[in-house]
């Protein structure tokens, strides 16, 4: 559940909602670069889950006032550890006032001993990785992932790697391909162009890698 409800006054930006797989339910934004993030924690194998406005928090301004703030994000991790996210545009990263007030929150999360990051604009939507996901959604989108599908790649090997040309020859079609790294049954390095001789490996293969990329 939410912390605080979403803005929705006029002339405050748009707002949406990220119909989420991972959650089954919809996620709401309040602006393009959250809807943006949203998809990193969305394909991001070791995101587990996430909650946006996850809680009220307490930090204290320069005076020793206590202020109240809200982090855009919680995550929680594969490996059962949990990290709140701020996302900030750069510009509002060049504002001292900004800049000196994350600082005292970072501080204080700190001092409590709870992870805590902020996403940059820059970092969220570096390429190829934003290209990557946003052909790994639409593919989850409009590709099912049948019996045969499904078969064919829990049959596949747990030491082996294959490109993403001969997994659409075994799996059927790229977009199936696409939609099963989506979904966690396929690994790729989402850092790098996806394309005919990427790459790909079971979700098994842990020595080829877990598939995460930086957050």
């Amino acid at each position: 559940m939410r912390a605080r409800k979403v803005i929705t006054r006029s002339g405050r930006g748009i707002r949406g909602k990220f119909p989420s797989k991972k959650l089954d339910k919809v996620v709401h934004w309040e602006s393009l670069l959250e809807r943006d993030a949203i998809m990193l924690f969305e394909m991001h194998p070791l995101v587990l889950s996430y909650q946006e406005q996850p809680s009220e928090e307490i930090y204290y301004d320069t005076s020793g006032q206590a202020r109240s703030c809200y982090p855009d994000f919680l995550l929680r991790l594969a490996h059962g550890g949990q990290i709140l996210i701020e996302i900030k545009r750069n510009v509002d990263l060049n504002r001292p006032s900004i800049s000196e007030k994350l600082g005292l929150i970072a501080l204080r999360f700190a001092e409590q001993e709870r992870p805590y990051r902020i996403l940059s604009e820059t970092q969220i939507r570096r390429e190829p990785l934003r290209s990557n996901l946003q052909d790994l959604w639409e593919a989850r989108r409009v590709a099912c992932i049948g019996p045969e599908a499904a078969a064919a790649v829990d049959a596949l090997g747990a030491t082996q790697q294959f490109t993403l040309n001969s997994l659409t020859a075994v799996v059927g079609d790229k977009p199936l391909v696409l939609a099963c790294i989506a979904d966690g049954r396929l690994r790729a390095d989402l850092e790098k162009p996806l394309g005919p001789d990427s790459l790909i490996w079971s979700s098994k293969n842990w020595e080829a890698g877990d598939g995460a990329f930086q957050l």
